[in-house]
Parts: C-alpha cells; sequence; structure tokens
C-alpha cells in the first residue's frame, strides 16, 4: 500500500480553532499540472521508496529524467522528492511490469498553509483532522508521513502538529472533498503574515475583475503572475494559487502567482493512476482522484479477484486513456481492509514474504511486492527488497495493512509494512468463528482467547462506533460470520493483568 485511508472515524471528533477562521468545506483538486506532455506511458501516485525511484509499483530509473519539484527552478535532482510525495512520472515501463525509465518526473503539492483548527485524536488513536486553508484534511498515525523542512524544527509528527503550523501537504482528496494526506511537511513552526507561502489548487469561481475564490477561500489577484491561462482569468478554469495572506484565517489570500492547470492525461497513452473513488455510478462510470474511468471489460483483472468498487475506495488503476477516459485493463486494492501487528518469526528473502506470530503456535504469511510501502523507524529500509533483507526474526515488531491473497491460507498480500517498537498485538480481518460462548474468536485463520470470566480483565467488545456492547452477548448478535471485519487487540501481549494471548478488545470495524 502506499498509504491508508480513514474516512470517517474523526467526523465527530471534537475541533479546536482559532476565532474568526472557518471551512469551506470546497472541493480539492485532483490530477492535475502545468506544462505535463505524457511520453508514451504516465503513472499518477505516492513515492513509495528510491533506489531510483518506486510509484506505483514500478522501480523507474531516473538517471536522465529531468525534475520538476513545487516549480521552482532550483530544485532539478531526485534527492529534493521524498517518500509520500505525489508525483506524476513518464517514461516507459519495460516489459516486466516492475522496472522502467523516468523521463520526467513532476511534484506540486495539493496544499500549504497555516494550520487553523486540529482536532482530537479518535478512539483509535490512529487518526484525526485539521483544516488548512478551508479544507479539512485526514491524518493517519500509521500511514501519514510527518517532516521538516525550511526554517522549521521538530518535533514534528502525527501527536504534536498545532495550529499555526505552516504546512505542506500532499495526498488524495475523497468523495466529500477531505484531503487524505499521504505527506506533511512543516515549512515554518508559526505561520508570519504577508510572509509565509500560501498555496490551494481548484477551480475559479465567483470570478469578478481579479477578485474569486476557490475552495470557499477568497483570492485577490490583482497583483498575481498570470500563467498558463492564455484567455486570463477564467470561471471555473482549474488553477495553482500562490500568495501570502495578512492574517492565519488567509481569507482573502493575496495572490503572487495564479497558474493554469492541464487536468488529466493525453489521449492513447497508458496509465497508471493512484486515488480515490471520488464518484461512482458502475464499473463503467466512476472517477478517480478526478478522472473518468471504465473498468467494465470482460478482460479486467481485480487485484484481489473479489474487489467491489465503490466510493471512497482506494485503488490503482491501469489503462488506456480513449476519448478522456481511462479504459481499464487492471484495478488493484489500494486499501486493504486486513491489518496484522506482531513479532517477526521468519524471513523468507526469496520468497519475498515473512511470518509474524500474533498468538504462540499461530502465524500469518505477509508477502510483499515492489508496490508495497515501507515505513522504518530504525531508518535503514526504504523499500520492500531492503526491509526483507533486514528484517530479524524474533526481534522485530511490524505492523501490515493489505488484502487476502485469495488461496485460502493465513495470508496478506502488504500495501503497507511498518517496522516499529513493539506495541499492542492486533489482527484485523473478517470474523470466522466463534459465539458468545466459545472462549475464542477466529480472525484470519488466527484463534484468539477472550475472557468474559467477570474477574475484573474482561475482554471488552465494542461496536463500530467505540460503544461497549453489555455482554459478549449482544456483540455477537450483531456479527454475521463470515462478513463482519473485526479488530482483535491485546494490549499487553508481553504479560500484565491479562495473559499472553488474550484479547483486551474486540471491536466490529465494519458489520
Amino acid at each position: 500500500m502506499k498509504h491508508s485511508i480513514l474516512i470517517s472515524a474523526t467526523t465527530a471528533a471534537i475541533a479546536i480553532s482559532i476565532a474568526g477562521c472557518g471551512s469551506s468545506g470546497g472541493d480539492v483538486a485532483g490530477i492535475g499540472g502545468s506544462g505535463i506532455t505524457p511520453v508514451g506511458f504516465t503513472s499518477s501516485g505516492t513515492i513509495t521508496g528510491f533506489g531510483s525511484i518506486f510509484v506505483n509499483g514500478v522501480e523507474y530509473e531516473t538517471d536522465s529524467a529531468t525534475f520538476s519539484i513545487d516549480d521552482d527552478p532550483t530544485l532539478t535532482t531526485e534527492d529534493r522528492l521524498a517518500t509520500g510525495m505525489r508525483v506524476v512520472v513518464e517514461g516507459e515501463v519495460n516489459s516486466d511490469g516492475v522496472t522502467g525509465t523516468a523521463t520526467r518526473v513532476t511534484f506540486d503539492d495539493q496544499l500549504q498553509g497555516p494550520v487553523n483548527a486540529a482536532s482530537v485524536v479518535d478512539a483509535d488513536g490512529t487518526g484525526r483532522t485539521i483544516t488548512v486553508l478551508g479544507t479539512t484534511v485526514q491524518l493517519n498515525s500509521t500511514s501519514t508521513i510527518f517532516d521538516i523542512s525550511g526554517t522549521a524544527t521538530g518535533p514534528f509528527d502525527f501527536d504534536t502538529i498545532a495550529i499555526d503550523d505552516n504546512v505542506e501537504i500532499s495526498g488524495f482528496p475523497d468523495s466529500a472533498g477531505v484531503l487524505q494526506a499521504t505527506r506533511i511537511e512543516l515549512k515554518q513552526n508559526t505561520f508570519v503574515p504577508d510572509s509565509s507561502i500560501v498555496e490551494l489548487k481548484g477551480p475559479i469561481v465567483g470570478l469578478s475583475g481579479t477578485d474569486f475564490s476557490v475552495n470557499g477561500v477568497n483570492v485577490n489577484a490583482v497583483s498575481a503572475a498570470i500563467d498558463d491561462l492564455p484567455g486570463g482569468l477564467v470561471e471555473n478554469a482549474l488553477v495553482d494559487v500562490k500568495g501570502t495572506c495578512s492574517d492565519a484565517c488567509c481569507n482573502p489570500i493575496n495572490a503572487t502567482r495564479v497558474e493554469g492547470q492541464t487536468p488529466g492525461f493525453d489521449d492513447n497513452f497508458e496509465v497508471e493512476l493512484e486515488g480515490v473513488i471520488t464518484r461512482y455510478v458502475d464499473d463503467s462510470d466512476f472517477d478517480v482522484d478526478g478522472f473518468p474511468v471504465d473498468a467494465s471489460g470482460a478482460g479486467v483483472e481485480r487485484i484481489p479477484s473479489s474487489l467491489t468498487l465503490a466510493i471512497d475506495k482506494e485503488v490503482e488503476v491501469e489503462g488506456t486513456v480513449v476519448s478522456g477516459k481511462l479504459i481499464a485493463t487492471k484495478v488493484k486494492d489500494e486499501g486493504g481492509s486486513l491489518k496484522v501487528s506482531a513479532t517477526v518469526t521468519n524471513v523468507d528473502i526469496a520468497g519475498s514474504s515473512f511470518e509474524v506470530t500474533p498468538i504462540t503456535g499461530q502465524t500469518i504469511t505477509v508477502k510483499l511486492d515492489t508496490s508495497s510501502q515501507v515505513e522504518d523507524e530504525t531508518g535503514t529500509a526504504s523499500n520492500p527488497s531492503e526491509l526483507l533483507n533486514s528484517l530479524q526474526a524474533n526481534t522485530d515488531f511490524v505492523s501490515v495493512e493489505g488484502y487476502d491473497d485469495g488461496t485460502g491460507t493465513n495470508t496478506i498480500i502488504a500495501n503497507k509494512v511498518e517496522r516499529e517498537p513493539a506495541d499492542d498485538v492486533i489482527i484485523q480481518g473478517v470474523i470466522t468463528a466463534g459465539t458468545a460462548t466459545s472462549n475464542n474468536v477466529t480472525v484470519l485463520g488466527v484463534t484468539i482467547p477472550y475472557d468474559i470470566s467477570g474477574g475484573g480483565n474482561d475482554t471488552d467488545f465494542e461496536n463500530e462506533n467505540d460503544v461497549s456492547y453489555p455482554s459478549a452477548t449482544e456483540f455477537f448478535d450483531d456479527v454475521t460470520l463470515g462478513t463482519t471485519l473485526v479488530k482483535v487487540k491485546d494490549k499487553e501481549p508481553g504479560g500484565g493483568a491479562n495473559a499472553i494471548g488474550v484479547a483486551d478488545e474486540i471491536e466490529i470495524e465494519l458489520p
């Protein structure tokens, strides 16, 4: 996985806002760029590793590539790119489908400006939202990458991001216009009025002279340079606005540049597109990252084969653009509802896999491919190959997100693997066995005991809204074996109040 999507968990969270700064709720612009001319093959997605550069499961050689980074003529080398950045790669892919050569790599952030509001962390401890230039941005503690540049100093991460931080954001909009952040970079610890650079993308709305709005934010463009807009400022034109603000509310933005954006891709070019399904009618008529897709062909490969398309599903689509629509030949689930956090107990480098043991004597196999996103708190691995070669059995602890390989075995195809300090043991998947009196549940082929003895350490059963059930009976009344997605957590796998391998929480994720 390039990144993980968390859509609804924090919508009810309590926001802390600066007085007078509102949220516009406007749409976030999808794919688009200035002066991008495809050269046979175009890939739009997030960077998952280097050596040279990994995007959408392909390792591109970049020795002869040109780089366009934030439209800054001084940033022309690969070392200014980083994991989690959303880029467009133009070039060629080899017949093996996993290597290629890039001729041009373009990065431009989706949003930059001061944080005006920040929610509390959700009940699972993995999600929270911030508001930047009226746009709601979803953060995920396990998949959003945090970094520091410019004049900023740390710490800066999921827990410490704060109001007035001036941040640059990469990500993908969902159907509600919420920007699902893959990377957030701290540019300045404190926003400076009339100095700090802000940026947002979207269509021109309510044009009156040189005044208009973008995503509900007012823009004053009287002194702005107008680029790549042959007809000048035009209603509904997709633009990238850069400028400054007189205060942290940034309404209006005093634009220094308004640049036209070229949406989508040219006809007859092969395209790989990563993003969220932002509009869905049926499999022949839906949008990924705002671009129309038809995946209804009889020969379309689905990974996994059971993949069902729906609004806000995160996917990677491959195919050819015909009459402004991507005719898909392959659609891959990039979200993945299966999760496991546990200690690595065996590594198979030749098989590109490793095993974890969440319960003594019961293992889950994790398979990697070149599209698997790697995050490593030890700082030694940035791609799947490096991770496999450095994993230490019976020492390293990992968190994995992915999907079932379809073989009926305890095997996950990993979209994302994070090596981290040992923490709660977690297994998330469809519950296949368990009753209110069985004293155990089976998830991902692993049988986990639960405790309802009444001794003070009973397992907590919760619904999808994190509300506890009075007893296990009510929980299992709401569960359908073979269908309901649940998360099992052992908060003290190393001992403590509960014995090793006894669930502290069993929570419904999707009924």
